[in-house]
């Protein structure tokens, strides 16, 4: 229905109810006295000029129609209450009037501030007024009417602004009364109405409306009332919680930095999901495939399930209900921080998540776990073993690790997949990173790309600026060899004589020289290196280049591709290090790992190297025997190997 004017008359006869997501009422003085100032103006114009029809115009109310004369407030409360005080007032100081018929406002969900409206608490000075701070603004804007209308220049005013509010035309006129922009909108998006009304583009999370549920019953002045003071401490809760849910470490453990909304959601979200699967003290009946067939209903799951058990709870006041949701919501973040504080736990759950096709939060699958058949936590050994085996599910490669390779699509996953788990053993059982491996940080670099280690070989497929960087990066290694290299590379048999490796050498320098040579004549320029009559003779002298590289470190091209040649970077850093030796790499990777501030990932200045790949490239699986620490020998690679073995063994295995 489309926003119209209503004469104010029209909503007298009507019942207005207050659903528990909006806040209490909060009208401070000078909102009221600027209401009432308003009016004034506007019936004084109207004096001066007896002919003008003009109207006195309300903000606009939307509200969801229950019956002909029963609606639900979606936005306007804070207007309907005021004004519902001010005719009161009205009403009351002249008992004689006539029209004394008046709306009623209930608000279902707040027994106190319901039964004060009721019986117009806010006229009683015996009353106590501070206990609650909905009736603490009630009975102040109750008395700055009061006072406003026994000011000198506001005397005899108050019969002119009540008949703005019951004006009955004559003669079919309608003029000089009140009325109210009225929106009456659908049931099934009156939450989103609510949220867009009331916060302008800024919606408001579900997370908020639960507090607004939970919170609603705030303490007053001297919050001396059981409930002001049960609330007070909830409140004090809820800080605390949300700021130790801050902690990218403890966040990371749980749910990827990418989630959107507020971090205590992933609180609300397994409550609501255990009281809509529970039929919790056998006394809530769920309605979840009815509650959850709105697609609108799901976008504020947990605010919908919460809401729905708090109004059907038989058997509880409302405030018993709220607290047995509240002590729910302080057990799952007792729990919580009972996984991050110890540090295998949160190793294994953070690399469990990790691990995850969906790195979404995985609360509800670690609760699982955790508990018996009769929902008891189980032995603490056989909850740790239970995320082991979990983790080895989804570790487990489709073939031996010695055969993994990377240029299969299928072992490419598997690669990545047991890095990360050898990181977060290399960080638990080494006490790096401080104790905990920062998953959040995995997580802001996107840390998922394999690099390998000793450079894969490069063809005249690459761009003319690619393969111009390698070449420039390949001449300075090769004019920095040594002969005892060139002696290394040709070394056969063991007994060779001396003279026999010399010449030997001396025949590979010449000839990679001359290949060398060969090939910065091709990238003299790039029209000489698309020739196409060019390309068999580049891929021949690059082979010859790469040869040599791969006969000092031992290494085949079978081998290339397989996982002791593989380390884990994000592809920013898989870019950077580009086809350099190990000693290159190095320099690059720690540089890059030394300019990222982890205090603030969201920048992305440098990157996030995880201890295993840091360990790689420094040679620390070699460290009592390093060796060339240009090369990746097949030393450093049976030994990088074992520790990958290790670490997936004691998953898949145990």
């Amino acid at each position: 229905m489309a926003l119209k004017p209503k004469p104010f008359r029209e909503l007298l006869d009507f019942k207005f109810e207050i659903p528990p997501y909006q806040r209490g009422y909060r009208w401070d003085v000078n909102q009221v006295d600027k209401l009432l100032d308003d009016l004034l103006t506007f019936i004084n114009n109207n004096l001066k000029h007896p002919d003008n029809k003009a109207y006195y115009c309300l903000q606009p109310i939307a509200v969801v129609k229950k019956s002909d004369t029963e609606y639900i407030v979606v936005d306007g409360q804070q207007r309907l209450t005021t004004l519902y005080i001010l005719l009161q007032y009205l009403y009351n100081i002249r008992p004689n009037r006539k029209n004394k018929n008046l709306y009623a406002l209930s608000m279902p969900s707040r027994d106190i501030q319901n039964e004060y409206l009721l019986n117009n608490g806010f006229t009683d000075d015996a009353r106590i007024h501070t206990g609650n701070i909905d009736i603490f603004y009630m009975r102040q804007a109750y008395l700055t009417i009061k006072e406003w209308f026994e000011k000198p220049e506001h005397e005899d005013r108050d019969d002119e602004i009540r008949k703005l509010f019951s004006y009955v035309p004559t003669e079919g006129v309608e003029y000089n009364d009140a009325r109210v922009i009225w929106y009456e909108i659908d049931h099934t998006t009156a939450l989103r109405a609510f949220r867009r009304l009331n916060y302008g583009k800024i919606p408001l999370t579900s997370t908020e409306l639960v507090k607004a549920l939970i919170l609603q019953s705030e303490p007053g002045l001297e919050a001396n009332s059981h409930s002001g003071g049960a609330t007070y401490r909830r409140a004090l809760e809820w800080d605390a919680m949300e700021h130790a849910l801050q902690d990218p470490y403890l966040w990371g453990m749980l749910n990827s930095q990418d989630r959107q909304g507020s971090h205590f959601e992933l609180i609300l979200d397994f409550v609501a999901e255990r009281i809509n699967n529970t039929e919790m003290e056998g006394k809530y009946v769920r309605k979840s495939k009815e509650l959850l067939a709105n697609a609108d209903v799901r976008d504020d799951f947990n605010y919908n399930v919460i809401e729905d058990y708090l109004s059907k709870s038989s058997g509880k006041s409302y405030d018993e209900a709220i607290d047995f949701v509240w002590s729910i919501v302080r057990n799952t973040y007792n729990m919580i921080i009972n996984w991050y504080v110890d540090p295998t736990w949160y190793h294994l759950i953070g690399l469990w998540r990790q691990l995850k096709d969906k790195k979404e939060n995985i609360l509800n699958d670690v609760y699982r776990i955790s508990i018996d058949d009769d929902g008891k936590l189980i032995d603490r050994p056989v909850f740790t073993q239970k995320l082991i085996s979990e983790i080895g599910k989804l570790l487990k490669s489709p073939t031996s690790l010695n055969k993994l390779r990377y240029h299969e699509s299928s072992h490419r996953k598997s690669i990545i997949r047991i890095l990360t788990a050898l990181n977060v053993i290399v960080a638990l059982r080494e006490k790096l990173e401080g104790g905990r491996l920062p998953f959040h940080l995995l997580d802001a670099f996107n840390v998922t790309s394999l690099e390998h280690i000793h450079p894969q070989n490069i063809t005249s497929e690459a761009t003319y600026s690619d393969f111009s960087r390698w070449l420039i990066t390949r001449g300075q290694e090769l004019e920095s060899l040594s002969e005892s290299d060139f002696i290394h590379a040709v070394k056969g048999k063991e007994g060779e004589d001396n003279e026999k490796l010399k010449s030997k050498a001396e025949n590979l320098k010449q000839q990679v020289l001359n290949a060398l040579a060969r090939l910065r004549r091709h990238t003299s320029t790039e029209q000489e290196y698309k020739k196409e009559e060019n390309k068999e003779e580049i891929n021949e002298d690059t082979k010859i280049l790469d040869k040599l590289f791969g006969d000092l470190s031992g290494i085949s091209e079978d081998e290339l591709h397989s996982i002791q040649n593989m380390a884990l970077v994000d592809q920013p850093t898989n870019s950077a290090l580009s086809n350099n030796f190990l000693d290159k790499k190095r320099d690059i990777l720690l540089s890059r790992h030394e300019e990222c501030d982890i205090s603030n990932p969201k920048e992305k200045v440098g990157t996030y190297a995880p201890p295993a790949t840091r360990m790689v490239f420094s040679k620390e699986f070699s460290r009592k025997e390093p060796g060339d620490m240009r090369l990746w020998t097949r030393t450093d690679r049976e030994n990088y190997f074992n520790a990958i073995q290790e670490a997936y063994n004691y998953f898949v295995n145990s």
